[in-house]
């Protein structure tokens, strides 16, 4: 029998196990969830709202402030963060001090992520997406940013619970369908090229050491 008393406390969750009859996640092993406030992005911010959304509060004036941040710091031109070290940098700079910010670099289904997660880190992670928002496979043609911000374990697979600026709601994914998607961010969008937008790349482009392949930021706040 499908059980999502587990998820009352978070009314935001109990909403999405219940629309969608999620029963694949009913009478989890472990969870943990860390609210974050939702926000929707206007143009290519994606990365700037998740960011802003982990800080707190997240608002149009915030995210501009963090436009006006990166593009100081030269790793934006629109509002686009296609270099996971750049939005590492970005987050040292407006998370509260004490809280530990790590780029990791690796495949992210593993035991490490799941307890990280389990524990009370949230994450920031690049991927494409497909129609619906989730994870997919477009050789990073349509790159885009979400806060990893909780884990379910089940007896049969890890999910991980997620905010973004394309959606109202808090997704929830497969780990490894996640991980599948961040690990094959090959190239900057061939369509994108021949619009009339200056995108700032990172040197070697987002497959390179300082993209967004296989790389993602690893959040924990002080206590």
């Amino acid at each position: 029998m499908e059980d999502f008393s587990w998820a009352k406390l978070y009314p935001e969750v109990y909403k999405v196990c219940t629309l969608f009859q999620m029963t694949e996640i009913a009478n989890p092993i472990e969870f943990h969830y860390k609210k974050l406030d939702q926000f929707l992005q206007d143009g290519p911010q994606c990365g700037l709202v998740a960011l802003a959304m982990c800080v707190g509060n997240p608002t149009k004036d915030s995210i501009q402030n963090l436009f006006e941040t990166a593009k100081k710091y030269n790793f934006s031109n629109n509002g686009e963060m296609f270099s996971v070290d750049n939005m590492a940098t970005l987050a040292k700079e407006v998370l509260p001090i004490g809280t530990e910010i790590k780029v990791y670099n690796g495949y992210l289904d593993n035991d490490f992520i799941k307890k990280s997660l389990l524990g009370g880190s949230i994450m920031l992670v690049p991927y494409d997406t497909e129609k619906d928002n989730s994870p997919g496979l477009c050789k990073g043609h349509k790159a885009h940013w979400a806060a990893i911000c909780g884990g379910i374990l089940t007896e049969n697979d890890f999910y991980v619970l997620a905010r973004h600026g394309k959606a109202r709601n808090v997704a929830i994914w497969k780990l490894k369908v996640l991980a599948n998607s961040n690990k094959q961010l090959l190239e900057f969008s061939p369509d994108r090229k021949f619009q009339d937008i200056v995108y700032k790349l990172p040197i070697g482009g987002i497959s390179g050491p300082y993209g967004l392949k296989e790389k993602s930021i690893l959040i924990q706040y002080k206590c």
